[in-house]
């Protein structure tokens, strides 16, 4: 681990949001620390996106915070006093779904990732090369000159990440980052990604809808009800039937992985 990089925290406390009477986040608290993967997951609707978007210093515009105490602080500084060009040079944030306008070229994509570092918008050379390292790192040669509108959805998708990444965050925040990727890539990506978050002592919070890839991947889980406090901690204490049973509404039992070492999960 990278001992000499500063350590960040990325939290909110006892949040609470709604969209019009429908309640989104209630009296929610979750912190994120440099060097850990956190994975959030809970059933559709209970937030995750919007969790996400808020730490990240982007308020939904029909979003209704109840109280300015409820938004989040990057360390000591709430996120949305630092700007959006100095909260990129902190945050990474990757929603879960977009579509380009222009036909760039996967380099060009990955490029962007690098706007927070420029200097009135001009790339340097440092910029290049830690595009070009990227790349590498994950294997994406083959896609770097290709034009993004010719690519399926999986390919778009590691282009994506891969300008996250780009950006050289303290906080990488990921929306369902191994959706449209076949199962071997999702597993490798993970990896990669975590393995670069104790590496490079960055944290990262990433919403994954499979509750057994949770478990695997995460440092921590934050399981998120519907309209509930968030429960957090090691997969095995988070990962319970009484839990997972108060979350989704239906049984489930639980295994160890035999190989991984961590909770498994099957509804009953």
């Amino acid at each position: 681990m990278d001992t000499e990089k500063q350590l960040h925290t990325l939290s909110v406390q006892n949040v609470c949001a709604s969209y019009g009477m429908s309640v989104i986040l209630k009296n929610l608290t979750l912190s994120v620390h440099s060097g850990e993967i956190v994975c959030l997951t809970g059933p559709n609707g209970s937030g995750k996106s919007t969790l996400l978007s808020l730490l990240a210093g982007i308020v939904p515009g029909t979003l209704h915070i109840d109280s300015a105490d409820g938004m989040p602080s990057f360390d000591d500084t709430p996120v949305g006093s630092l700007g959006r060009k100095k909260a990129a040079l902190h945050i990474a944030y990757m929603i879960q779904e977009e579509k380009s306008a222009w036909n760039y070229t996967s380099r060009d994509i990955i490029l962007t990732g690098r706007y927070a570092h420029t200097v009135n918008g001009v790339y340097q050379q440092s910029d290049y090369d830690a595009v070009d390292s990227v790349i590498a790192a994950m294997g994406l040669e083959s896609l770097a000159d290709r034009r993004i509108f010719s690519m399926s959805g999986g390919e778009t998708q590691k282009v994506r990440i891969a300008r996250a990444l780009a950006q050289e965050p303290d906080m990488l925040l990921l929306d369902e980052p191994v959706a449209n990727l076949d199962f071997g890539y999702q597993a490798e990506l993970l990896t990669f990604i975590k393995k670069l978050a104790h590496e490079k002592n960055f944290g990262v919070l990433a919403s994954i809808h499979d509750l057994n890839t949770a478990s695997r991947f995460a440092d921590r889980i934050a399981l998120l009800p519907r309209g509930g406090p968030c429960i957090t901690g090691l997969a095995e204490r988070v990962l319970t039937p009484d839990n997972l049973a108060g979350v989704y509404s239906t049984s489930f039992g639980v295994f160890t992985h035999p190989v991984y070492g961590c909770p498994q999960v099957y509804t009953i």
